[in-house]
């Protein structure tokens, strides 16, 4: 169909507008959300650090293990959504985060494990073990959260397009979780000699005084490193997330960016206070919730977006499969419109020719009936050039409506040698095909019945726009009738009526004898305008 491609640019076209529909005050929202972030955590940890009536590290065993599980169960979950996202766009980002997630859940989960089989001691996870022998943990937390910060910067890359190259599924995923729980098993038999990650006085601090979350002393410049390393890659992968959010990225960047900034101070009160200990709840616990609540905020949000998209697609699909079929419409009648032109009006013509040569050997008492027939002929040839150029102007969508409704009048005029005028204002510069079509067929019949029937001698046809409504009037100045006294269907009245409310329009008829006719079409064009 030749017209097709048209239709798809079309669709194409409506859905880049979706994808770049985005409101931009949302955007500048995104950066007073990461700046009111940011502050209102300095000013946090500032309090907590300056004033340690604010701070709390509580001994409670089932809460550090209830809070634990909702890491655990908000880590897969996140994981498989990600996972999931990533099978069904290809965007390697999904993938890495994915695999972040899973990481830090499994770690999580490790934990959650060692406490609910007693076996936490043995690594060294409970409050009063040998200060000696409690590096172990540090180590194997700094590493998980450095190796997870890791992939999600390296997921910040890929949604901005700077790695393309996508690895395996399985290799991502379990790759950082088996050599971290590798490096932690080869570690266990050399944890005492392991480098000091927080001085003993600091353990011991947090042994004597579980109640307080104060600056723990003696956290060695190991520690720091290590801390700040994880800080400073998750605040790189907020930054990443948050461009690729305002190139016009899934939603959930956003809230991703948002997300790595909690992570990113879960680190610095990690240090300052690093109770890593099963059965102490700390500010870093907090943080770590906040941190997966927000990512399931940014999966809802990414939902309802989604959504509206999928509605809009459907609506565009909608409005492709009503063009391509008003086109193929449309592509008919100009078939029809041809057929009429090459047969049935050459016939006419024809006939009118043999009928002229024949009028002169007609006897005088016949040439009324002869004169009845010729005008028979000029109306039925009248009528077929009408319906030809009406059927071909509903294709003629680059040109303005007013201009074809000017067409059809002059046609009209020039055909019929009534005065015509025409006259209009604000119109649309088109209609939907169906409806452009239907408008000039109304007005074709309409003009049609003022040359049979109202035996006038000016018509005067107006259109012009009014609250979204398209109104065309057809008023002459013929001999009237009255509308009450006929149904109309000998003057295709009905016909006009059935048209008019295919287009989910109306039409009015006003008529009193001597006075002249008008029919009055008004379709709704509110969309069509716009």
């Amino acid at each position: 169909m030749a017209t097709a491609p048209l239709g798809r640019g079309a669709y194409h076209r409506d859905m880049e507008l979706l994808r770049e529909g985005r409101d931009r005050i949302a955007l500048r929202r995104l950066d007073i959300v990461l700046v009111g972030t940011f502050v209102g955590l300095v000013i946090a940890t500032a309090v907590l650090i300056f004033d340690p009536n604010f701070g709390f590290a509580l001994p409670d065993r089932s809460l550090d293990v209830t809070t634990n599980s909702l890491i655990v169960v908000a880590g897969v979950s996140l994981a498989a959504l990600a996972l999931a996202r990533y099978r069904e766009s290809g965007r390697a980002s999904g993938l890495f985060q994915s695999s972040a997630f899973l990481l830090m859940a499994w770690v999580t989960l490790v934990n959650v494990a060692l406490v609910i089989f007693r076996e936490d001691a043995r690594f060294f996870l409970t409050v009063g073990g040998p200060v000696e022998q409690s590096q172990l943990p540090f180590y194997v937390w700094a590493a998980s959260r450095i190796v997870a910060a890791g992939l999600l910067v390296v997921g910040g890359l890929a949604a901005l397009n700077s790695i393309r190259q996508v690895p395996r599924v399985r290799q991502t995923l379990l790759l950082p979780i088996l050599a971290v729980s590798a490096g932690g098993v080869l570690l266990l038999p050399l944890a005492d000699l392991l480098p000091v990650f927080v001085s003993p006085e600091g353990v011991q601090a947090m042994l004597e005084e579980t109640r307080s979350a104060r600056v723990v002393p003696g956290v060695t410049p190991l520690g720091v490193a290590a801390q700040a390393l994880a800080t400073g890659l998750f605040l790189l992968g907020a930054l990443l997330y948050r461009r690729s959010y305002l190139r016009n990225g899934p939603v959930l960047d956003g809230y991703l960016a948002v997300a790595l900034v909690l992570a990113a101070f879960a680190e610095i009160h990690f240090l300052l206070y690093p109770g890593i200990y099963t059965g102490l709840v700390t500010t870093t616990d907090a943080i770590r919730l906040a941190f997966f609540g927000v990512l399931l905020l940014g999966i809802a949000a990414e939902s309802r977006q989604d959504l509206r998209a999928l509605r809009s697609a459907y609506a565009a699909l909608d409005r492709l499969r009503q063009t391509e079929a008003e086109r193929a419409t449309l592509e008919e009648r100009t078939r029809l419109a041809r057929e009429l032109h090459d047969g049935l009006a050459q016939d006419l013509w024809f006939a009118k020719l043999k009928h002229e040569r024949l009028v002169s050997h007609v006897p005088d008492s016949q040439r009324p009936l002869a004169q009845e027939v010729t005008q028979a002929l000029d109306a039925a040839i009248a009528e077929a050039r009408q319906a030809v150029v009406t059927m071909r102007a509903g294709l003629e969508r680059e040109r303005p409506l007013h201009e074809l409704l000017a067409e059809a009048v002059e046609e009209f005029g020039n055909a019929s040698g009534l005065r015509a005028d025409f006259s209009a204002a604000d119109l649309p510069l088109a209609l939907p095909p169906r409806t452009q079509a239907e408008v000039l067929r109304v007005l074709q019949e309409a003009l049609t019945n003022v040359r049979k029937h109202a035996d006038a001698t000016v018509v005067r046809v107006s259109a012009e726009v009014s609250k979204g409504t398209l109104v065309v009037s057809v008023i002459d100045n013929g001999r009237g009738f009255r509308p009450d006294e006929t149904s109309g269907d000998g003057l295709g009245v009905q016909g006009m009526r059935e048209r008019a409310r295919l287009m989910g329009g109306d039409l009015q008829v006003v008529s009193e004898p001597s006075s002249g006719t008008g029919v009055h079409l008004s379709v709704p064009v509110a969309e069509a305008s716009a």
